[in-house]
């Protein structure tokens, strides 16, 4: 998928984030401690659709068609 940024900045849409990469490890980790501990699971499970590896691409195909699933996508592996 080849993108650009630019019909975002065109409608005054900002991309927000957090560049954690060159956070040092130990305050990382405290900050994954606190989600941890803060932000309970049973609100994140319905954010995430697990689907098996030989189902991503009917998966991509309905993400596309505006038909996925609100949150992300888990592959499982099957490992």
């Amino acid at each position: 998928l080849q993108t650009t940024v630019f019909p975002l900045i065109l409608r005054g849409v900002s991309l927000l984030g957090i560049d954690s990469n060159t956070c040092p490890n130990p305050l990382r980790e405290a900050a994954w401690r606190r989600l941890a501990r803060d932000l309970p699971a049973d609100r994140l499970r319905p954010l995430a659709h697990v689907v098996r590896l030989e189902d991503v691409s009917a998966a991509a195909d309905a993400m596309l068609a505006g038909r996925g699933p609100v949150g992300r996508i888990v592959v499982d592996c099957g490992v």
